[in-house]
């Protein structure tokens, strides 16, 4: 049985959102998964010189994890790997990975363990709920862990909204950028957190960006992480000054996500200018929010 597997990219904490909010965004990985004798694993797009093409690969750790979660063995397979979301870059190519291992080895299998399950192996394995979650449903995605149990639920958005991405020539590994965050934070910029996260939540929701100026703000991981970000300043500025009501570190970084109700375009060259004038080379994108990860069954 051949089949394909495509997942988004995503971009989490989307400002005072710490390790709860996550999008999907519509930059995609490709996994095509063919019957084999034995592990084969090619690797086209981002990573193509990087990634393990062994059983050391995240993909294929995902489908054995699947596997033996379900007491099943996993036939040998030929991973072909289109990718298009950069590593390390704040945009989630690791949950990529995942949960496009796990849903090829559920189809692969014939089962469908269900939402609750994939999240649940997804997260062990990633470690970053915010970031597989809206990888796995789509669109804007609320996540807590309820005693070490994920619990995600979408919010709807209004339609075709599109979000600037721009990812300055600089890696940023998460554990690295982990490290950077105090071990504790003052109970008022706590509160300034959680306020402005509901808020965040609802301004989306509705497509208000006139408050999602005011609150998309974040005291808890950003002013910790800037510095790592080559041109951060000025990227912000630009945007703001071409229309971007709130422009924020995606992930931990270094991508960009910018937020406006049009002039995408004129945003991500403004962004990308900055930058090159701050001597920094970028890459930019403008995307739709998108739904999450499908297989789909290729006719041969």
């Amino acid at each position: 049985m051949s089949l394909v597997v495509r997942v988004p990219a995503t971009t989490a904490n989307l400002g005072p959102g710490f390790d709860v909010l996550g999008m999907a965004l519509g930059l995609w990985n490709e996994i095509h998964v063919e019957p084999a004798s034995s592990l084969q694993i090619t690797v086209y797009g981002e990573g193509e010189k990087t990634l393990p093409r062994d059983e050391r690969n995240l993909v294929y750790q995902a489908m054995r994890a699947l596997a033996a979660e379900v007491g099943k063995p996993l036939p040998p397979v030929s991973l072909t790997m289109h990718n298009r979301i950069p590593l390390q870059s704040g945009l989630g190519s690791s949950a990529a990975a995942v949960v496009g291992g796990l849903l090829a080895a559920s189809a692969l299998l014939g089962i469908s363990p269900g939402q609750e399950v994939l999240l649940r192996l997804a997260v062990k394995l990633e470690g970053h709920p915010d970031n597989v979650a809206p990888a796995l449903l789509g669109g804007l995605v609320a996540v807590a862990m309820i005693e070490k149990t994920p619990l995600a639920m979408r919010v709807p958005l209004p339609p075709e909204m599109h979000v600037v991405v721009v990812l300055p020539d600089a890696r940023v590994a998460t554990e690295e950028a982990r490290r950077a965050l105090p071990t504790h934070v003052s109970f008022s910029d706590a509160v300034f957190n959680l306020s402005r996260a509901v808020l965040t939540v609802l301004a989306l929701s509705r497509g208000d960006y006139q408050t999602l100026a005011r609150v998309m703000v974040d005291r808890l991981h950003e002013p910790y992480r800037r510095s790592y970000i080559p041109g951060y300043t000025a990227a912000v500025a630009a945007g703001q000054e071409a229309g971007a009501v709130a422009v924020v570190i995606s992930g931990s970084g270094p991508a960009l996500a910018a937020f406006a109700p049009n002039d995408h375009e004129r945003i991500a060259d403004a962004m990308v200018a900055a930058l090159a004038q701050a001597g920094v080379s970028a890459r930019r994108w403008v995307l739709p929010v998108v739904e999450g990860a499908n297989v789909t069954f290729p006719a041969r």
